[in-house]
């Protein structure tokens, strides 16, 4: 089926149409999720609640060009994930005095880093850190944007991207003296 056909039958709550759009998106916005709550548990409620929503309320969406369907479920995900980290209280923004003060280089650029290494790293992250850091890193929202789904002031958008950041280099290199 072609997404328009999958989203007109939606709108008419047809269960085949639904399950074609639920087993087309499943994988990346489990992984979405994934990325903010690092509990499949929490995860599997999230995406739930999530397919609830975007079935609701799909007669809103709107065609905006190639990727923008993807685009439009993707952010349901993350707005019901950050919700859930909010009604769970886990959305706690850190102040961490070694990040702080740290004075971090970037490793050498002929060192590769295995994708799953980071990927562990940023699972490993505080929730504060992590959720800023997907939302701007991997997402691509501004901080002005996380600053508003957050309901945070812009530089503790800033900040705790860069506490992030300077958290993923620590890790990072941390790991790569013990491998040596």
């Amino acid at each position: 089926m072609e997404e328009s056909e999958i989203i007109a039958g939606c709108i008419r709550n047809q269960p085949h149409a639904q399950r074609c759009l639920f087993d087309r998106h499943y994988k990346r916005t489990f992984h979405v999720a994934m990325r903010y709550l690092a509990n499949y548990h929490d995860t599997e409620d999230v995406l739930s609640v999530s397919y609830t929503r975007i079935f609701k309320n799909i007669s809103h969406f709107e065609n905006r060009g190639e990727g923008s369907f993807q685009k439009w479920i993707n952010t349901i995900v993350i707005n019901e994930a950050i919700r859930f980290l909010k009604s769970k209280k886990a959305l706690l923004f850190q102040e961490d005095e070694d990040l702080l003060t740290l004075n971090v280089s970037f490793p050498d650029s002929s060192d590769l880093l295995d994708a799953e290494e980071v990927s562990q790293v940023v699972e490993s992250m505080p929730k504060g850190y992590r959720t800023v850091f997907n939302l701007f890193a991997i997402e691509g929202y501004s901080h002005k944007e996380i600053a508003e789904m957050l309901q945070i002031n812009e530089n503790t958008s800033k900040s705790q991207l860069s506490k992030a950041r300077n958290y993923m280099i620590l890790k990072l290199k941390k790991s790569s003296h013990a491998l040596k």
